[in-house]
């Protein structure tokens, strides 16, 4: 199976531009060419082209995303991913802690923001 430039970017859900640049920047193999020198992807491209964009959808700037061939680099990225997105939670957790400690202060100031919210659904 083979698909062109556009549909290999619907079915991973991104941009010809997107793809076109992946090329120029090596992060995506250059296709075979027909002898009308279209181009024809593949299921490989695919994989890589949903890999790219998994990353890119958690955050690794294009530079940071090692090329197809470097699984080793792979797993440290995404175990970075998961310690940056680790931090992220905890964060968050702390500022929700937060607002919840200053609704709290207020004395019934939860149950006034649940009400407003309620009011303006």
């Amino acid at each position: 199976m083979s698909w062109s430039t556009r549909e290999l970017a619907e079915l991973a859900g991104t941009t010809v531009n997107a793809v076109r640049h992946y090329h120029r920047i090596g992060l995506l193999d250059e296709p075979e060419r027909g002898a009308n020198g279209y181009k024809h992807y593949g299921s490989s491209h695919l994989r890589q082209l949903l890999h790219i964009r998994r990353l890119r959808e958690r955050g690794v700037p294009i530079a940071e995303i090692p090329p197809d061939d470097e699984s080793h680099s792979d797993e440290r990225m995404l175990r970075l991913i998961e310690a940056d997105l680790s931090a992220s939670i905890d964060r968050l957790q702390l500022a929700r802690a937060e607002i919840r400690a200053m609704l709290s202060a207020r004395g019934d100031g939860a149950g006034d923001a649940e009400s407003s919210a309620a009011a303006t659904r």
